[in-house]
């Protein structure tokens, strides 16, 4: 008896360690599973850019992309969610220094240029369609800023292309390739239109 009891505590031990041994190799993992999972389960559309570009010394050239959906005028936003998103915002700049974000949904769909625009915003995830779940804060007048994450704000191209994308961008031809799945999206490519 007193012998499988030291087995048994053994045994709890060994799971620890090895519960202690795996939970850091889990959190390393997770961070790339979110956009894995768009990639693999995503719907492709397109997004217009306003791109600003860098060079990483490490990397080399990527492309800083900032979207037109960015800045959407509050007019979009369902009437039962602008009294709780004023509240909540405020009626003058960002919520307050310290304050989590608020998350809305955009709903999506394309103009007739395939360029997927915005058309809806609530607190809630629409219940089919295209969306896109973003951090808000109040913009000037009657904007509001959406933040998409980090997987669209950076893509890197070959060496030495990135300054031709950007003049792409400011003359108003350049296009993002983005997957999206349940309001996550990943950036998946760039393309000049003619």
């Amino acid at each position: 008896m007193a012998r499988s009891v030291m087995y048994l505590f053994k045994e709890k031990r060994f799971f620890r360690y090895l519960l202690a041994m795996l939970l850091p190799l889990a959190v390393l993992l997770a961070r790339p599973i979110i956009p894995a999972a768009v990639l693999l389960f995503g719907q492709e559309i397109r997004l217009s850019t306003v791109p600003v570009d860098p060079r990483d010394i490490f990397r080399g050239d990527y492309v800083t992309l900032r979207f037109s959906i960015e800045e959407v005028d509050e007019s979009i936003l369902s009437e039962r969610d602008e009294w709780a998103l004023f509240a909540r915002l405020g009626r003058q700049d960002a919520a307050p220094t310290g304050a989590p974000p608020l998350h809305l949904y955009v709903a999506l769909e394309p103009d007739g240029e395939g360029i997927w625009q915005p058309v809806g915003m609530s607190l809630t995830p629409p219940k089919e369609g295209v969306y896109l779940r973003a951090a808000a804060s109040r913009g000037p007048s009657t904007t509001i800023k959406l933040n998409y994450g980090d997987y669209l704000r950076r893509y890197y191209v070959k060496e030495n292309t990135g300054l031709e994308l950007e003049d792409a961008a400011r003359r108003g031809k350049l296009t993002a390739i983005v997957k999206v799945w349940r309001g996550r999206a990943v950036l998946t490519s760039v393309e000049k239109s003619i």
